[in-house]
């Protein structure tokens, strides 16, 4: 119960801070995207600024005299129609303005008294650019104001782009969380699930192996029984006896919860002749051959003696099991940068190149072809390869389908 409340609090922990990072994230883009349309904006205003005083010299020229330029603007003894014209005039030098300063959006613009009006902005409503004719006209106070009735719409649709781009990168983060979130879940509810078969698988083989077991010590306490059948009891108590470790070592692996370990010195020499004795009915009867080479200067190894035994008993198991024809199987250890090497070589159906990397995972199982009835659950090479991590090694695979496998065992020795 406290450990599964301790891993809720661990989750939830970890979820307020992914999603505090996430609203952090958001900030920041919205700070971005605003600090974008102010420069933006001041952009614009400065370009519009430019553009007005340009077409304030422009005008000058028109009308050098402050009088004439009273008259131009303002219309004053001229004819109706002849104002109009001038009106145009106007336009066309502030609009010739804007666009060499890369402004061509529409515009109004109307002449005005800022000694005799003036009216406040109102807030959303697009800002009034004005530029003061002073020098210019005959009287002063006199302005240009210009206003752009779509200037909000072009300013936001010079940054849409990445506003775009903002909005698209927070969907992707924000979908990669709940999909990742939702990944965690799925796998922690498979692992729950993993955990539970291998919990009932164990207990479930609990049962006919202390059946044996006890028909067994029966039958040799039986005073009457041969040679013979007192030899097969004892492979009987033997392999029932490693059977049962083998269960224990499932269970141990599947929930993965054994990370620490006494390691003792063992002599993988002894080890290994002892493993192979254990086949030799086995042998026998299969009609298989096993060749040991202890090459080694120094075979001694830090480890737990039960796992690494069924370590190596668990590949000389496969290369007897996965093989169309008379099993032969050699073992050779060598030393190498204060390794022990241990190579185990069979002349089995060997394993295609896209299973090899998967082999070690859990429960994957190589599709056995032509070989029928091969009985397993796809933990030997995974328990393999946490035994040899747990002791500091690793463990290779090399294999040609169809000429057999090797594996490579390297485990740091013990000086002697």
């Amino acid at each position: 119960m406290n450990k599964n409340k301790a891993e809720f609090d661990k989750q939830t922990i970890l979820a307020v801070i992914t999603f505090s990072l996430l609203t952090f994230l958001i900030i920041i883009q919205v700070s971005w995207i605003y600090r974008a349309a102010l420069l933006e904006e001041q952009n614009f205003n400065h370009r519009v600024a430019m553009a007005l005083k340009y077409a304030k010299i422009e005008l000058g020229n028109r009308a050098p005299y402050c009088e004439e330029m009273t008259n131009f603007l303002c219309g004053r003894g001229h004819e109706e129609k002849k104002h109009v014209k001038k009106y145009w005039e106007v336009d066309s030098i502030i609009r010739s303005s804007l666009n060499a300063h890369k402004i061509e959006l529409p515009f109004t613009f109307e002449l005005t008294d800022t000694l005799l009006h003036y009216s406040k902005g109102r807030l959303f409503t697009p800002p009034s650019y004005t530029q003061n004719l002073n020098g210019l006209t005959d009287q002063s106070g006199f302005q240009i104001k210009v206003e752009f009735p779509t200037r909000n719409q072009f300013l936001i649709g010079q940054i849409m782009s990445q506003l775009g781009l903002s909005i698209v990168f927070i969907l992707f983060v924000m979908y990669a969380f709940l999909a990742s979130r939702n990944l965690y879940k799925r796998e922690k509810a498979l692992l729950l699930r993993t955990t539970d078969f291998i919990n009932n698988m164990v207990h479930e083989f609990q049962t006919p192996i202390a059946n044996v077991r006890f028909a067994t010590n029966l039958i040799k306490k039986q005073k009457d029984i041969s040679v013979k059948t007192n030899e097969y009891s004892e492979v009987i108590l033997e392999e029932t006896k490693r059977l049962q470790h083998h269960v224990e070592e499932i269970l141990r692996v599947g929930c993965s919860e054994h990370n620490d370990c006494d390691l003792d010195d063992l002599d993988m020499h002894e080890l290994i002749e002892n493993v192979i004795q254990s086949f030799k009915v086995r042998l026998t009867h299969s009609n298989a051959t096993i060749r040991f080479k202890p090459d080694a200067e120094n075979a001694l190894i830090k480890g737990e003696y039960g796992p690494v035994s069924l370590v190596i008993s668990n590949l000389i198991d496969n290369a007897l099991k996965y093989v169309a024809k008379k099993p032969i199987i050699e073992i050779n250890t060598t030393n190498m940068d204060s390794n022990l090497i241990i190579k185990i070589t069979d002349n089995g159906i060997g394993i295609k190149k896209e299973d090899q990397q998967q082999v070690f995972e859990k429960f994957y199982r190589v599709s056995t072809g032509n070989v029928h009835n091969v009985k397993g659950f796809g933990m030997g090479l995974t328990y393999a390869k946490k035994v040899t991590d747990d002791c500091g090694g690793s463990i290779e695979l090399e294999s040609n389908p169809g000429k057999g496998s090797v594996f490579t065992l390297i485990f740091p020795v013990t000086r002697l």
